[in-house]
């Protein structure tokens, strides 16, 4: 699987191709996108699942005169479902914010897929806070048969309060969350930062290099369904000589079903 912040309709004709070609060469079965635009001429969510062969779903969190802005996955596993859910705002002048979940048919057994972005100011905690309590409600109810997975722009560094309640090491108001963060498991020592200043469009903003992109997984299955295999960033570099978005993707691969030990199929990418 995979996620990554498209970065709207900045720079998008430019920008396109190099996001299909990173798709294209990492080919994941399911994919998370964020800052995603949709018109009455385009959704990008629909043009870049017609040039990877995948199916588009698409949830708006913000509608406004012209477009809706929300967040998409596009999956090559037959999806059963999808619900879009607001968070809680942020601060004034904020985007609204949202998650998306499918529930699809891995190998015979539903597994949930959420793709979400979160507040984006650097003081903007307190309302990430609630916004990560909301997902573990999300993850609370999700399917039993295969661990939870939730991928996004969470615009938040692995030591955040956000973070570790996300991941189980932290509480927040009596209630608690876990998830595991892949890249962390496979790279425990590498910073992987998703926003950094080596691509120029990200230079742009000044900002600091953050690890802020994430692929979190719930506890694996009996069977050792869900067990993370690999993670790595991906979309690091050009293609065509243009970067594909302000922000780095990050990959994972995943464990398939099994009985007893034995996988039933090939790893989940």
């Amino acid at each position: 699987m995979m996620t990554l912040n498209i970065w709207n309709l900045h720079r998008w004709e430019e920008r396109r191709q190099a996001i299909v070609d990173w798709i294209n060469e990492v080919a994941p079965d399911l994919l998370a996108l964020q800052e995603v635009v949709r018109t009455k001429r385009l959704c990008q969510a629909t043009w870049i699942a017609e040039k990877t062969g995948m199916a588009a779903v698409f949830g708006a969190a913000g509608k406004y005169e012209r477009a809706e802005f929300g967040n998409a996955v596009l999956s090559r596993l037959p999806v059963m479902s999808s619900d879009c859910r607001p968070l809680a705002d942020g601060s004034s002048g904020d985007v609204p914010r949202a998650i998306l979940t499918v529930e699809v048919d891995v190998y015979g057994r539903a597994a949930s897929f959420s793709s979400t972005h979160l507040s984006y100011r650097f003081d903007d905690g307190w309302a990430r806070e609630r916004q990560v309590r909301e997902i573990a409600d999300v993850v609370s109810h999700a399917p039993a048969e295969f661990p939870p997975i939730v991928c996004g722009d969470f615009n938040a560094v692995p030591e955040s309060t956000e973070m570790r309640f996300i991941k189980g090491l932290h509480a927040l108001d009596g209630r608690s969350c876990h998830l595991w963060d892949a890249f962390e498991l496979v790279h425990p020592d590498d910073p992987g930062y998703t926003w950094t200043n080596v691509n120029p469009f990200a230079a742009e903003d000044r900002n600091p290099d953050r690890r802020i992109d994430y692929v979190l997984v719930g506890v694996r299955a009996g069977d050792g369904a869900g067990r993370v295999l690999d993670a790595r960033l991906v979309c690091d570099s050009p293609r065509g000589g243009v970067w594909p978005s302000d922000h780095l993707g990050v990959a994972a691969v995943l464990a398939s079903p099994g009985r007893s030990a034995e996988p039933k199929g090939p790893p989940i990418a």
